[in-house]
């Protein structure tokens, strides 16, 4: 069966965009991926630097003007603030694929 000529780049810009959908999604699959991984290695080296729930008294760590209670709210505020740049960061990849299609 042959395509007319019309027919035939209709075919190929179809495919083209299907391509850069897949790329797509398997690049926001990746640093999906990669913020997930970033984030527990994060808590991870707030813990073991920060010593979150030790009550060992005021330390070089943080502020001399914090409690030793306050290490759990500073904890929370970073992985707030984290999230709210990673949903900021998906949003705006969404609206740009939208666009393109």
């Amino acid at each position: 069966m042959k395509y007319t000529e019309d027919e035939a780049f209709l075919e190929i810009t179809k495919r083209g965009a299907q391509i850069r959908k897949k790329k797509q999604q398997r690049q926001v699959k990746i640093l999906s991926a990669a913020s997930f991984m970033l984030t527990f290695a994060l808590i991870g080296v707030l813990g073991v630097v920060g010593d979150f729930g030790l009550a060992r008294g005021q330390t070089t760590y943080g502020s001399l003007m914090l409690s030793a209670e306050s290490g759990g709210y500073i904890l929370v505020a970073v992985l707030a603030f984290a999230l709210g740049v990673l949903i900021t960061i998906t949003i705006q990849k969404y609206r740009k694929m939208k666009e393109k299609l």
